[in-house]
């Protein structure tokens, strides 16, 4: 079985001892990736797939996984084979979906999981064109994501999951923007005035926000909130409430479990994937792939 692990750069001290521990049992290769096309992630995990690999590890976070993710998925053609399967040694700010199927920080903790080379099905979303494995969101917390980066590049000394808690308080004691938009799936029709909108794979995302409690990976849905109107010191409790999980009985928190979705706004809307911030659009059709990816998990 042929490994490829795709590395986001610089790697740790910990994870090039393990690679070359692992290197000795494994055939195994590993690329370091670069921002820009030909060795960022999407290109390099779509020329290993054509290559032979069967594995294909990502060293990292949610945002390099999901770029990896829509290279593989690019280069099988939209249809990836049962005998493939993805890895994940998280090494990146969030990890929110390597929290939710288990898979530790510690490096060799990781590299064990996938020696044992255990492996499950979980679903896929798409919006647009764009697939991602843990979460699509739009509005404020697209703002606050934004931010958080700019916060971690300028303050290095703060704790990685810190900077989000921080950009967040800080959009909303600055003055944080309400979106109108148009809703439609099943059983939701609806034209609102939001703060932000998130659909899940997993219960969480930003590191530390509980945003759909009890989401699963393997039920063919994925879970979507949003979030009407609201002043800003009831924003600024409700910040708290996410972190904990608790604001889903707020009268502003909608919750529904969807397999596709129709978003549309008459302004343009700031919009993520896997924390990574994308072109503003106004439009936005979502549809879950059940079973689509085959993951590598304790």
């Amino acid at each position: 079985m042929k490994f490829k692990f795709i590395v986001k750069p610089p790697p740790k001290k910990e994870y090039q001892k393990e690679f070359f521990r692992f290197k000795k049992d494994f055939e195994a290769e590993q690329d370091f990736t670069e921002k820009d096309f030909p060795k960022n992630a999407q290109n390099l995990a779509k020329k290993a797939f054509q290559a032979g690999f069967e594995r294909i590890v990502f060293v990292g976070g949610d945002g390099l996984l999901n770029e990896g993710v829509n290279g593989i998925i690019e280069a099988a053609s939209g249809k990836i084979p049962a005998n493939f399967a993805v890895g994940i040694v998280p090494l990146g700010t969030g990890n929110d979906f390597a929290k939710a199927l288990a898979i530790p920080r510690n490096v060799k903790e990781a590299f064990e999981i996938i020696r044992k080379d255990k492996v499950i099905s979980v679903d896929m979303g798409r919006v647009n064109e764009r697939f991602f494995v843990n979460c699509f969101s739009f509005g404020f917390d697209v703002q606050v994501n934004d931010l958080a980066n700019k916060i971690k590049e300028s303050y290095r000394f703060l704790p990685k999951q810190g900077s989000y808690l921080l950009a967040a308080l800080k959009e909303v004691i600055l003055g944080f923007k309400f979106f109108d938009v148009i809703i439609e799936g099943e059983g939701i029709n609806l034209k609102e005035k939001i703060i932000l909108a998130a659909i899940t794979n997993t219960s969480s995302y930003g590191g530390m926000f509980k945003i759909n409690p009890g989401a699963s990976l393997q039920d063919g849905l994925f879970n979507l909130c949003y979030v009407k109107t609201m002043g800003r010191m009831k924003a600024l409790i409700s910040i708290y409430r996410v972190l904990k999980g608790t604001h889903v009985n707020l009268p502003e928190v909608k919750m529904f479990k969807i397999s596709s979705l129709k978003v549309s706004s008459p302004e343009l809307l700031p919009w993520e994937v896997d924390g990574e911030v994308q072109k503003p659009q106004k439009k936005f059709n979502f549809q879950i792939f059940p079973g689509a990816l085959n993951i590598l998990t304790p």
